[in-house]
């Protein structure tokens, strides 16, 4: 997409006009942004090392915008990215945190300083659990989400080690939707990421829009081996990339709303 609006003035910019503004403006007008045409969210990124030009995106696009034709998606596949979770009969989904290996436990104490978790008490069931299950991995349940939006609404029921179970309508939030309400809950928050900044701590933060809005946090010893892990060579990357991450909302002094990453597994990444 060559061209988008900006809140901050309204006004609508070309790609390579965009691109030319001082770096503080930049960086934080390109939270700011939505298509011109259907309103959707926006992102920049940056002219690549390798060649490819500066540009806008935006996802998604309202029905019949036409600059959707204008984005094309080139997806990184990642781990699991079946589809067959929608005509899976089983009524619970076990989410495979440990990529083929031991399930990781998901800990939350919400008195405890940026960094430092605790445990959060372990789901034990009833006496009756049907036989019905699937495994499905992070990537997998991330691209369900995007490519099936009534996923989202579905009643099955997810299996997350050391939470309580719950439904697939009741975890999953988009990254837009979160609010103060959901403070110290684990939900997979998921959507579109406008930019990654790296902190003062060299911790890097996946923002989903303008200032204020929700941000996951990967904690600086994380950092290498996501973006290892999403072939990741630098944070442009990243702007416009689908995220799915599972931690719980925590909110600061100053009332922003954030969650800090416990561990690698607990993040999917969709390049477009």
């Amino acid at each position: 997409m060559d061209i988008a609006r900006c809140a901050e003035d309204g006004q609508i910019y070309l790609a390579v006009t965009f691109a030319a503004l001082p770096s503080l403006d930049l960086e934080r007008m390109r939270q700011q942004l939505s298509c011109p045409e259907c309103g959707g969210p926006a992102f920049f990124r940056k002219a690549s090392r390798s060649g490819r030009a500066a540009c806008f995106g935006a996802r998604p696009h309202h029905p019949g915008c036409n600059l959707a034709a204008q984005d094309t998606e080139r997806v990184i596949e990642g781990e699991g990215t079946d589809l067959d979770v929608l005509n899976n009969p089983a009524e619970r989904i076990v989410i495979d945190l440990g990529f083929g290996g031991r399930s990781q436990e998901i800990h939350s104490d919400h008195n405890e300083a940026y960094g430092q978790t605790g445990r959060a008490y372990r789901y034990t069931g009833g006496n009756h659990r049907p036989d019905a299950r699937m495994h499905r991995r992070l990537s997998s349940l991330l691209r369900t989400l995007i490519e099936a939006p009534y996923f989202s609404e579905s009643q099955q029921l997810l299996e997350i080690p050391n939470q309580p179970e719950i439904r697939v309508c009741d975890f999953f939030v988009p990254l837009l939707e979160v609010n103060s309400s959901l403070q110290s809950k684990i939900r997979g928050w998921w959507g579109l990421v406008s930019d990654a900044k790296n902190g003062s701590d060299n911790s890097l933060w996946l923002n989903s829009g303008r200032k204020g809005t929700f941000s996951i946090c990967l904690p600086t010893d994380m950092c290498a081996l996501v973006l290892d892990r999403f072939r990741l060579e630098d944070n442009e990357q990243i702007a416009g990339a689908y995220v799915l991450a599972i931690a719980d909302l925590r909110i600061s002094a100053n009332g922003k709303m954030y969650c800090v990453i416990e561990s690698p597994n607990h993040i999917a990444i969709r390049l477009t």
